[in-house]
């Protein structure tokens, strides 16, 4: 039986289709799943939304609410358009920098795999996968070195979802080459819970030290 958190929190989170919950709606995505465990997390994710489109409304989705913390995941759509990745990168960088001129704590999440053969046999890229893949897997890199550099938490969704040893999406949890189906819709609630849980316990640990 999984034990509730108890503790002051309002986490949103800002992402893509992938937090959006992409193709069967919110109500079926990894987020909602969590709300049953004490976490109270709010679900702003966009289908089609780059991490520019993600600054573009951080104002009005993030800062208006005033949580105690914001969780960032894009970069899939900024691989498929081929963005610059510097552009990117700085999308990231402005997010977590009015973050905590907000008193928000930014937590950042590394971008899931691609799956170049799903289950399902579904289709979204029609031109292949192949430079998406060395887009995004420089991306991760920069993410890690960048939350290392920072002290900024950083979730891992990406190696849970690949298989065993390979940087390849595992098929049992994908719809189609990007997006999860409802097996891998459980597996991000697993390892999201489990990372806010242990976060939001030691933030909680280093406040009582702290009094």
């Amino acid at each position: 039986m999984t034990t509730p958190i108890q503790t002051n929190h309002k986490i949103i989170c800002l992402g893509d289709s992938i937090t959006f919950g992409y193709p069967f709606g919110p109500a079926f995505s990894w987020i909602n799943r969590l709300r049953s465990q004490g976490l109270n997390l709010v679900n702003r994710g966009m289908n089609g939304d780059t991490t520019n489109d993600m600054l573009r409304r951080f104002s009005r989705d993030v800062l208006a609410s005033a949580p105690t913390h914001v969780h960032i995941l894009g970069g899939t759509n900024d691989a498929w358009l081929a963005f610059d990745p510097e552009e990117s990168q700085h999308s990231i960088c402005n997010m977590v920098e009015l973050s905590l001129e907000h008193g928000i704590k930014p937590v950042l999440g590394l971008t899931t795999p691609i799956c170049s053969n799903p289950l399902a046999g579904n289709s979204f890229f029609p031109f292949g996968t192949d430079k998406i893949k060395v887009w995004l897997s420089r991306f991760r890199k920069w993410l890690k070195d960048y939350t290392a550099l920072h002290d900024i938490p950083l979730i891992d969704y990406y190696t849970p979802l690949c298989l065993p040893g390979t940087e390849e999406g595992e098929a049992r949890y994908f719809y189609d080459e990007g997006h999860l189906n409802h097996d891998g819709n459980a597996m991000m609630a697993v390892v999201a819970a489990k990372s806010f849980k242990d976060l939001l316990t030691t933030e909680e640990q280093s406040l009582f030290f702290t009094l």
